[in-house]
């Protein structure tokens, strides 16, 4: 396994160094436009520290300012960034969209990176940020039975891991999962993966594995590499949305995935768009209008289905 990864022999010094050069540059530029923003104007957002086992955790909580007559569905956000670059701004403009289409509450989890915090920190945090959520959905205004958990790229990763583990543990069920470009296979060498138009570099997407991984052995564990789950542990997760883009090359892990979840029996839906590439659903590239309304129209869809059911 380090054979594919010689960045494992890094000191912790090279790995901060290789995070700090990751963190100072961007792969995909957010196209943010005054109109995307307005839907923060809709919501009211505030910041909160909860407790978790990492310690104090930084929770955004966006919701929509118009009245509700009802508890709310709740969705808790996972960024992205290779588990390695930090939340940012366009992560709430995000959330406020979803908080003004759907009516929800929106938790907006911004987790510890690594290398500073390896596996499984920040998959510990999402973890006990989502019992946090159902536990105090009350004050939020929330219903704990309507809970999506969603997340983007390394946010993906941690969305599935999350919905594993809570299934291992019987604590909770999400009403649904959202995976957008997820990695999900830090096994399959970086190399074999890669495609000639890709906007990774080797070496960065290697360096990602290596930071969040912290020692080899870990890349193998299903709560790091999905797509390393057995048909039991698959059985019985809670319905998911994976859409992936043909210019991704993450996107045959996502499919991989979707086919291991769909023979376990679970519902999931697939949505391609064949022109986009990785980041386009946060950073507003090519698709993502298309792909904001598809995540509304299958959250709205699983919240009114539970809904019928009461």
């Amino acid at each position: 396994m380090s054979a594919a990864f010689p960045e494992f022999a890094w000191t912790q010094d090279q790995r901060l160094a290789a995070a700090a050069r990751i963190r100072a540059s961007t792969l995909v530029e957010t196209k943010l436009t005054p109109e995307l923003e307005a839907d923060v104007d809709l919501c009211t957002v505030h910041e909160r520290f909860i407790p978790t086992r990492a310690g104090d955790t930084r929770i955004v909580i966006v919701a929509p300012k118009t009245p509700a007559k009802a508890p709310r569905p709740v969705f808790l956000n996972i960024h992205g960034g290779g588990f390695v670059r930090p939340w940012q701004h366009r992560d709430t403009v995000f959330c406020a969209y979803l908080a003004s289409r759907l009516g929800a509450v929106v938790v907006d989890l911004d987790y510890r990176l690594a290398p500073e915090h390896p596996f499984p920190t920040a998959l510990h945090e999402t973890y006990d940020t989502a019992l946090w959520v159902l536990a105090h959905a009350a004050d939020l205004g929330a219903d704990p039975a309507l809970l999506v958990i969603g997340g983007h790229s390394a946010g993906g990763n941690l969305t599935a891991a999350v919905c594993l583990m809570a299934r291992e543990s019987g604590a909770f069920r999400p009403l649904g999962q959202l995976l957008s470009y997820p990695f999900l296979d830090g096994v399959t060498p970086v190399e074999a993966k890669l495609e000639p138009h890709s906007i990774f570099p080797p070496e960065r997407l290697r360096a990602f594995n290596v930071l969040y991984a912290g020692v080899p052995e870990a890349l193998g564990n299903p709560l790091l590499s999905p797509v390393m789950a057995p048909p039991a542990m698959l059985a019985g997760l809670p319905p998911a949305l994976i859409l992936t883009a043909g210019l991704d090359p993450l996107r045959h892990e996502a499919r991989r995935y979707a086919a291991m979840l769909i023979d376990a029996g679970v519902d999931v839906s697939v949505r391609n768009y064949a022109d986009a590439d990785h980041g386009f659903l946060i950073a507003c590239h090519s698709r993502f209008a298309e792909a904001r309304a598809d995540v509304v129209a299958w959250a709205s869809d699983l919240f009114h289905r539970h809904q019928g059911r009461i």
